[in-house]
């Protein structure tokens, strides 16, 4: 059975859709996968090589603005054209992740795709739509880092001292940090399983939604905390913003 994922984000690396697609691609061993991330590029040669080669599609892409985002729709118009033209046979499948916290915010997102598959001839399979896809993506990249720092402790504990007590209580401690990751994760594993148990038998479901598993206050608080930070690392310093702008000739 041959699987083409396609990360719809326009990041070039990294980003929500693309860990949901390596999560996905894990559950779906040992077929043959094939993930294409073309961020904004408008060669799509590659993509419709292998179109016309596959039992299922699926796309990760962000909701952007309850809808499709812009450079994924010049995507989907010259895909329609390219499958009408070819009688692509594929089936669809389709997770959106919104920054929201509320999973039912991607229904209008992959209806949109279920009507672009009835445009085009194309079976659609489902979808899923994740809501906190960041804050997953995120909370994956923290434990990651949580983890390689006691693991490094660790090792210079038993080194200097060659305590094992201390050793059993950090990994304790990266143990609960594994139990508390997978319970945040929870809805998005068992729905991207029951997705990939779609895929793998061919079979068409009625469209999931999930969430991050955290109270809906707190997520409030982490996401403005998180998206001020943001601005502030990827966008203009504060200090820049208070700068008093000198004008010239009227402009």
């Amino acid at each position: 059975m041959n699987i083409l994922i396609i990360n719809g984000s326009p990041k070039k690396t990294g980003g929500a859709s693309a860990f949901l697609a390596k999560v996905l691609r894990f559950m779906l061993f040992p077929h043959k996968v094939t993930t294409i991330s073309f961020g904004i590029s408008k060669d799509y040669r590659e993509i419709f090589d292998n179109l016309q080669n596959t039992d299922a599609v699926v796309i990760t892409v962000p909701l952007y603005v309850d809808s499709i985002p812009a450079h994924f729709i010049r995507f989907l118009k010259e895909t329609e054209q390219f499958c009408k033209n070819n009688k692509c046979e594929f089936k669809l499948y389709v997770i959106s992740n919104a920054g929201f916290v509320g999973g039912h915010h991607n229904q209008a997102h992959l209806e949109q795709y279920q009507c672009w598959c009835e445009r085009t001839g194309i079976k659609w399979g489902g979808g899923l739509g994740i809501g906190g896809g960041v804050m997953l993506h995120v909370l994956y990249k923290i434990t990651l880092i949580w983890s390689g720092i006691q693991f490094a402790i660790g090792v210079i504990i038993n080194i200097v001292y060659g305590n094992p007590f201390i050793n059993n209580a950090l990994l304790s401690g990266f143990a609960n940090s594994m139990i508390i990751m997978l319970f945040f994760y929870c809805g998005m594993l068992l729905f991207e399983f029951i997705l990939a148990w779609a895929i793998r038998n061919k079979r068409s479901i009625k469209n999931k939604y999930t969430r991050v598993m955290l109270p809906s206050f707190i997520f409030i608080i982490v996401a403005n905390i998180f998206m001020a930070l943001t601005g502030l690392l990827h966008g203009k310093l504060i200090f820049p913003l208070f700068r008093k702008i000198k004008y010239s000739n009227g402009k």
